[in-house]
């Protein structure tokens, strides 16, 4: 089986992670797979400006996960300090969340893996 390749945008403010939902019930990280001609960080920041309509002011290269049917290339994504988020392109919600709320909430193991390896880098 090929793995799906995506590019992964973590935005993260005061101790909290940008999630997104297209039912309201499972929750991701922003993100999607690259056009053709576009590279990871390219296609991190339009994914994220699509599902949330968040401007990226740079992307930077977290790491790589990869998960059961996909390759994770993630980003921590830059974004200014009052920006709010607002639902798009197939997203029905977007949420804050702080790390205790992600034990709380339906994502899937590899969000949970990816979430998890950010915050132990962050906090580091």
């Amino acid at each position: 089986m090929k793995l799906k390749i995506r590019a992964t945008a973590i935005c993260f403010r005061e101790d909290r992670l940008l999630l997104v939902s297209k039912d309201g019930v499972k929750w991701s990280l922003p993100g999607g797979r690259p056009a053709e001609s576009e590279s990871f960080a390219e296609a991190a920041g339009r994914e994220l400006e699509e599902e949330t309509a968040l401007s990226a002011k740079g992307v930077r290269f977290l790491f790589q996960i990869i998960g059961p049917t996909t390759v994770h290339h993630v980003f921590l994504a830059n974004i200014g300090k009052t920006a709010v988020p607002k639902a798009g392109k197939e997203i029905g919600r977007c949420q804050w969340f702080s790390p205790s709320e992600m034990n709380e909430i339906v994502v899937s193991a590899t969000t949970r893996h990816i979430v998890d390896s950010f915050l132990a880098r962050h906090a580091g």
